[in-house]
């Protein structure tokens, strides 16, 4: 597992998380790592390997250093990899809403979800469909004459009122 590190710790500067089996194949080695997780735990035991994390998702376990990636982006990242592209937004929407901020739909066009500007158009109507989202509502940013830009917010921490208030920024507002 030592001899994967590297590879790790290079993949993940780019933002990906790899499994144990598209590590060793970006390597070219001939290894074969029979519990991800007991060779996980038996290589952070060692204080210059701490760095890199596994998560699990679905079918596959994925590491990544967190000297580069963050838990909460791993998260995010293996939400959308396991196929559960708007329960992670909108989680990611959910969290950001109960700290009082709302989303920008731009955020959406990056990895990890790397959607389209033509995606942001029916991601409204995917929250509204998609059950147990049906608090993500979206708000215009009004200084766009666009309707997909704006913002998303969840109405369990947010209200419709302040989401507005939010979104009419004036960017010169705390210019003084």
């Amino acid at each position: 597992m030592i001899e994967l590190v590297d590879y790790i710790r290079l993949l993940s500067k780019d933002g990906r998380l790899v499994t144990a089996e598209q590590v060793i194949a970006v390597a070219g080695l001939d290894l074969e790592i029979e519990d991800v997780e007991v060779a996980h735990q038996q290589l952070i035991e060692d204080t210059q390997y701490q760095d890199v994390a596994i998560i699990a998702g679905e079918k596959d376990h994925y590491f990544y250093s967190k000297r580069f990636i963050v838990s909460t982006y791993a998260t995010q990242w293996v939400g959308v990899k396991d196929g559960k592209l708007i329960e992670t937004m909108a989680s990611y929407i959910r969290r950001y809403s109960s700290m009082g901020e709302l989303v920008a739909a731009s955020n959406f066009t990056h990895p990890p979800y790397n959607l389209e500007q033509t995606e942001l158009a029916t991601l409204k109507e995917k929250f509204s469909h998609t059950e147990g989202c049906e608090d993500i509502h979206f708000q215009l940013d009004r200084q766009n004459n666009s309707d997909t830009q704006g913002y998303y917010f969840s109405i369990k921490t947010m209200t419709t009122t302040y989401a507005k208030v939010l979104a009419d920024h004036d960017p010169f507002e705390w210019s003084a």
